[in-house]
């Protein structure tokens, strides 16, 4: 194809692309990764796809006025990057839904192990992208119109300008299939907490997750015995524990859970706990401790994390009743696995028992 005839190509597809591209926006839960959004876009796209082919028709209207039969060649590699831009924004969105989401055009091609940070990152570029370049793109035919400049695209471009339109065509889209490529490498060399990859769990039996499950647990639950002990030595009662869905897993994906644990106790205080020298304790045995701050409600939090990676919140604050309490609670580090097959057996937790500092109920 010449150099004129990219710019015919662009200028006879472009009514086209502005009908095809918001359509394809819209109405991309239809092919199954469809979530909450869909019901928002697919009824708005009666007034969004009209709306959106209107506004990229202004443009070529106002060049055609002028005589224009073809795209001016500045104009080419814009273009390509508003359609490629959006079509980037559909295929990279997750379907939202009351759980995980659904995985995204791209993320399902791609075998479903594509990071979500990945797909957030195609979306939040594609539209910038293609939202300034639509700008350009109209900026220019407004220029071109007030210099009353009639006619084709101009004889003889200079090679660069021709390279330029080329690439924008091909190389825009083999830049999205590079970073999916690129994300579903990270995705697979990525390791939880434990130093393992997401097929390396996925590989564990079911007796060995149970087994890696409980020592898990009793190392959550000794981290926070450590920080109790520093608080008060007796009476905590409401003993919680749980596994819960994680995003602390690097590059985790639409598909691939990960979990966290935690654990957590109240004590009836009468006075504040001494944060400075729990600070100073949990310090001089190799914790990292942030500063005692108080919120809004007058409540005084301390957060520290243990060698190991618990993180642990003293919170000291008033109930209504004006009687004061001590929550401590421990957040494990994360690891690959859904919580669901997580199995503690938690639900047998008395929340009135009292506890010494140093224990906690047994699995």
């Amino acid at each position: 194809m010449s150099t004129s005839g990219i710019a015919r190509f662009t200028w006879v597809i472009w009514p086209w692309m502005n009908w095809v591209v918001p359509a394809f926006v819209c109405l991309h839960g239809l092919l199954g990764n469809g979530g909450w959004e869909s019901l928002v876009l697919i009824p708005a796209s009666v007034v969004l796809v009209p709306g959106t082919a209107l506004l990229g028709a202004l443009p070529r209207f106002l060049l055609r006025r002028r005589g224009y039969a073809s795209a001016p060649l500045p104009m080419v590699p814009l273009l390509f990057v508003v359609w490629w831009g959006w079509i980037c924004v559909g295929a990279a969105m997750p379907g939202t839904t009351d759980s995980a989401p659904l995985p995204s055009i791209l993320n399902a091609l791609a075998g479903e192990r594509l990071p979500s940070a990945i797909e957030t990152g195609l979306m939040i570029v594609g539209a910038v992208a293609a939202t300034l370049s639509w700008v350009a793109v109209l900026t220019i035919a407004l220029v071109l119109v007030r210099q009353g400049r009639t006619g084709t695209a101009a004889a003889g471009p200079h090679r660069a300008s021709v390279i330029v339109a080329w690439a924008a065509a091909f190389v825009v889209p083999l830049a999205i299939v590079a970073s999916c490529v690129v994300g579903v490498g990270l995705h697979s060399t990525a390791q939880d907490a434990n130093g393992d990859t997401f097929s390396v769990a996925q590989a564990r039996d079911g007796a060995a997750r149970l087994e890696l499950d409980r020592k898990r647990y009793e190392a959550t639950q000794q981290a926070l015995s450590e920080v109790r002990a520093r608080v008060s030595p007796m009476d905590w009662t409401g003993a919680e524990a749980r596994a819960s869905s994680s995003r602390g897993c690097p590059w985790v994906t639409a598909a691939a859970d990960c979990y966290a644990l935690t654990a957590r106790f109240v004590q009836a205080a009468s006075a504040s706990p001494d944060f400075a020298a729990i600070a100073d304790s949990l310090s001089a045995s190799g914790w990292d401790v942030g500063d005692a701050v108080t919120d809004e409600w007058g409540a005084v939090e301390l957060e520290a994390r243990s060698p190991d990676g618990v993180s642990v919140r003293v919170r000291y604050s008033k109930g209504e009743s004006g009687q004061r309490f001590v929550n401590v609670t421990a957040t494990s580090p994360s690891w690959w696995g859904s919580s669901y097959d997580v199995r503690l057996d938690t639900f047998e937790i008395d929340a009135e028992q009292s506890y010494a500092a140093e224990d906690f109920p047994r699995l």
